[in-house]
């Protein structure tokens, strides 16, 4: 697809009502930081076209967007989140065994972040990142595990499980409660079992998966249990699950983070064993 012409351009400005005026200082710093992506070659002309129409149109989430993450070298993939696009997928680098978690790395990028930005994250990247969580290993093909994707009603529900913590929860942008429906169970009711276990353990892969998937897109997120001071059942209640059924695995905190996320490798939480405190190399 051509780039728009001047002329096309001015057709959008010129389309908008007067009060997107007000917004003149956002959209021009908007408009910029689209910009620096257009000249720098990293949108394409179908994504320069629906990004520039949506900052002409005065769209919040893309006025904020720019403004938070206009400088931030995530930008591109936010952008193209917000327009309800996946990043294609880059080719594979070989690697030695000697070679450092590069920057930019999701894995590295991945944080447990508390504090959140006030923006909301783009439906394509919370539908990508479950989509990721469903690829998790599963030995046994069982799909154990369930999510709710909570509302705002839904939210506010959690919210009132603790008082002591409302304030805290009502800072949190979304809510993702995961539980597992075991395939095989103990006698004592528990998941203690071959399968129980397995199916636990795919499903704690796939909260992984799910909070990585963010970190690629610049989302910050936080995996949640005990620290709730709720008990699992009635989480499990105030999204709907099956509580006879279900077991609780976790409420994901996730949103873009007041302070954006680093791939810095040297950034990265130091753990005290390290690898080498924990690896074996055998014969």
């Amino acid at each position: 697809m051509p780039r728009l012409s001047f002329l096309a351009w001015l057709c959008l400005v010129d389309a908008q009502d007067d009060s997107s005026l007000a917004l003149a200082p956002l959209m021009d710093g908007a408009l910029a930081a689209t910009a620096m992506l257009v000249t720098g070659g990293q949108l394409t002309a179908e994504e320069e076209l629906g990004a520039v129409s949506m900052i002409l149109q005065a769209e919040p989430k893309f006025l904020m967007l720019a403004k938070h993450f206009g400088q931030a070298p995530s930008y591109a993939t936010h952008l193209r989140g917000a327009l309800g696009q996946r990043p294609a997928v880059e080719p594979a680098t070989p690697t030695t065994c000697t070679t450092p978690a590069a920057a930019g790395d999701p894995l590295v990028a991945r944080r447990s972040v508390t504090a959140f930005a006030a923006i909301p994250v783009p439906e394509a990247v919370v539908q990508r990142a479950l989509e990721a969580a469903i690829l998790a290993p599963n030995h046994f093909l069982t799909e154990p595990w369930r999510f709710y994707l909570a509302g705002p009603e839904t939210r506010a529900k959690l919210c009132a499980l603790n008082e002591a913590k409302r304030e805290a929860f009502e800072k949190v942008p979304g809510w993702l409660i995961v539980s597992l429906v075991p395939s095989e169970l103990a006698p004592d009711g528990s998941f203690s079992t071959k399968k129980g276990l397995e199916d636990h353990a795919a499903t704690a892969a796939a909260i992984q998966n799910f909070m990585v998937s963010l970190a690629a897109a610049g989302v910050g997120s936080k995996w949640m249990t005990g620290a709730l001071g709720v008990p699992p059942e009635k989480v499990l209640e105030a999204v709907g699950a099956d509580v006879g059924a279900e077991r609780f695995m976790a409420a994901v905190w996730f949103g873009y983070p007041e302070t954006p996320l680093s791939a810095d490798p040297s950034r990265a939480p130091k753990r005290k064993k390290g690898l080498d405190g924990v690896l074996t190399r055998t014969a």
